[in-house]
């Protein structure tokens, strides 16, 4: 049972999950990590769902999900229609659904459930799966969390977030503290405070069809930030 859902919010939450897998205290499919190996990121290139084509050559690009709510529920809805597209992916993100600190604490809960329940599933098809992870205030921490294995690689995004840069470092930095991630892809601009290994991707327009995700530098570069001694 998941604490603090109604029957109904229960009935919204739960699904089975396709093909083998674990659930974490929350009830969340738990993605399995990815290692991180520094030689295989030499020239790898990200795109958006909005511009995957089966025509393109994927297998060198890293597809991200960040998009309009309304636009990411077509995914839960139908999760297996671009199953093979998303196969031909190096490896494809989990869809970022909305999290804020307005949000009802169910919401969230909802929305995380639909990201980790589809990266397992896609994972459980063959796909590499990297979680996007998303936080608000502290009280969701023990939610947003959750369904993702130790030591692997995430995706986050900082798009909105240097207007709050407090509020961004605290979850940043409780995240690597629960999640120990081997390599973090940041999608936009780099937060200063921010600290571990990266790939930074900068975005032109996350929401526009007719628009690529430009890569940093032209390439993925692996580099790292330490913390102050």
């Amino acid at each position: 049972m998941i604490k603090g859902l109604s029957e109904y919010e229960k009935y919204k939450v739960l699904r089975p999950v396709v093909g083998e897998h674990q659930l974490d205290e929350n009830g969340f499919p738990i993605i399995n990590k990815t290692e991180f190996h520094e030689k295989e990121w030499q020239n790898i290139g990200v795109t958006g769902l909005q511009n995957a084509s089966p025509k393109k050559k994927n297998d060198n690009m890293v597809l991200l999900m960040f998009n309009y709510d309304y636009r990411l529920l077509n995914l839960w809805n139908t999760p297996l229609k671009k199953i093979g597209l998303f196969q031909s992916f190096y490896a494809i993100a989990t869809p970022d659904f909305s999290i804020y600190p307005e949000m009802n604490i169910n919401d969230i809960r909802h929305n995380v459930y639909m990201s980790r329940w589809l990266g397992k599933t896609w994972q459980n098809f063959g796909s590499t799966v990297y979680p996007t992870i998303g936080w608000a205030l502290p009280d969701t921490y023990d939610i947003v969390f959750g369904g993702v294995e130790k030591g692997g690689i995430v995706i986050i995004s900082t798009l909105g977030c240097q207007n709050n840069t407090e509020v961004f470092l605290k979850g940043f930095n409780e995240m690597k503290k629960r999640l120990t991630p081997s390599l973090i892809i940041v999608y936009g601009d780099m937060i200063e405070g921010m600290t571990g290994r990266f790939v930074n991707y900068k975005y032109s327009d996350a929401f526009s069809r007719e628009s690529f995700q430009l890569r940093i530098e032209g390439i993925s570069q692996v580099f790292e930030i330490k913390e102050a001694v």
